[in-house]
This record gives C-alpha cells, sequence and structure tokens, in this order.
C-alpha cells in the first residue's frame, strides 16, 4: 500500500474516532432533565446547537444519541433514511393544551450519518 493511501485512511480513521461527544454551550443534564420540552429548558440550547450544525453533521446515530440522549421520537422513511425529534419546547407533546412547539429534527441518510439538523414549528 503507498504511502497516499494510509495518509487518506488515518486522517479518515483520525476525524471517524476522534469526534467529540460534547456540544460547547450545552448542558447535557439539564437537556435530558426535560423530557420532551414540557419545561421549556431545552429552548436555551436550541440555538448553540444550530450554530454547532456542521460539528453534528456526518456523526452516526450512536454518536447523536451519545450527544443529545435518546429521541422523544424517531421516524424511519424511504431508502433507510432516518429523522431523529427532539422536542425543545412545551407543545401537543405535553398534553398541556398547548398547540404549538418547537422541535429539533435531525436528519440520517441511508448510511446512519447526519446529514441536515432543522428547527420545525409544529
Amino acid at each position: 500500500m503507498n504511502i497516499k493511501k494510509l495518509l487518506i485512511l488515518f486522517t479518515f480513521f483520525c476525524f471517524w474516532g476522534c469526534s467529540s461527544n460534547t456540544l460547547d454551550n450545552f448542558d447535557k443534564q439539564v437537556w435530558l432533565n426535560d423530557a420532551k420540552g414540557c419545561k421549556n429548558e431545552r429552548l436555551k440550547y436550541l440555538e448553540s446547537i444550530e450554530k454547532q450544525k456542521d460539528a453534528l453533521r456526518g456523526l452516526s446515530q450512536a454518536q447523536i444519541v451519545a450527544v443529545l440522549g435518546k429521541p422523544d421520537s424517531q421516524e424511519l422513511l424511504k431508502r433507510n433514511a432516518k429523522t431523529f425529534t427532539y422536542f425543545v419546547s412545551q407543545g401537543s407533546q405535553c398534553g398541556s393544551g398547548t398547540k404549538e412547539g418547537t422541535a429539533l429534527i435531525v436528519h440520517f441518510g441511508a448510511l446512519n450519518y447526519v446529514s441536515e439538523l432543522s428547527r420545525n414549528q409544529y
């Protein structure tokens, strides 16, 4: 194997294995304790997550769960694509009569890596 191929493999494995499971300006414990966003505690971290979405893009499903915890819901789409939904503000999922809320949607491609993150009003 030539040097160029070894360098490419080394770089790939370094980026794959060295990705951090933390975000700046993000308290994972507060996020996890706000089940389904019903306390509106997650909302204060949404902007920080959106600013760091380039760092999250390309992570695997397991890595996203390590960073954000288990999703509030998930959906399997066509061609093995999937979405994870994290509710970030109080809405109909809380059963409180509030109808509109905000969610962070994490989109995974067919190879189970993050392709996009988006904010969604529901």
